[in-house]
């Protein structure tokens, strides 16, 4: 289901009585010198990954109705596949889990971290439809419906600007805020690249059957 209309994110968030603002949280963070865990720093580069997801999908849609560039689709597929997986599952499986448990009253809490969920829900399908369209217009040699192509694709990247851009202003330095090495102690680079390894196996092997 494309995402059209997702309201408005509130920029900031509630401690007690206080309203902070994203830059007041990255203030707060600084003073209280708090490392960048590897499980953040994960995150964030996902983040830089799907922004360059995002500018080849808007580089296809611009150049709609004109034939697609075989290997920018190939790697818009390759990217939509496995990209947003990534994400999903550093977020969903290891943060929010340990985040939900260190919240305070007054934090935006588990009725953000569900919303968000729900994103991921929408775009992961998203994401899955539009890869199959680009891969139908590659296997037939043209895009059929440039207009619907184009709209799939805009829905998609401009979704996923602006839910990364609210996780980047409000989540990530809410998690700096609460959160201390000792919560991201089972977190491992190598085993979660382990993981998406054999998740991603997986379902290579579903889809043969």
């Amino acid at each position: 289901m494309l995402c059209t209309n997702r309201g408005s994110h509130s920029m900031g968030w509630r401690s007690g009585e206080v309203f902070l603002s994203s830059s007041e949280m990255t203030r707060k963070c600084q003073q209280n010198n708090l490392e960048s865990y590897d499980l953040l720093t994960s995150i964030q580069k996902e983040h830089r990954s799907e922004r360059n997801l995002c500018d080849m999908l808007e580089r296809i849609a611009d150049n709609l109705p004109e034939p697609l560039d075989a290997d920018l689709a190939r790697t818009g597929i390759f990217t939509l596949r496995r990209c947003l997986k990534r994400h999903v599952t550093l977020e969903e499986e290891y943060l929010y889990p340990v985040l939900t448990k260190r919240l305070c009253p007054g934090d935006l809490g588990e009725n953000m971290l569900d919303h968000i969920r729900r994103e991921h829900a929408a775009d992961e399908s998203l994401a899955h439809d539009t890869a199959d369209q680009l891969e139908l217009a590659l296997e037939r040699g043209r895009v059929e419906n440039p207009e619907m192509l184009g709209y799939m694709l805009r829905g998609f990247f401009e979704c996923r600007r602006r839910h990364i851009a609210w996780e980047d202003a409000i989540v990530l330095p809410l998690a700096r805020l609460r959160l201390s090495a000792k919560d991201f102690s089972t977190f491992s680079v190598e085993k979660f690249e382990e993981s998406i390894a054999m998740k991603s196996s997986v379902e290579i092997t579903r889809s043969r059957f």
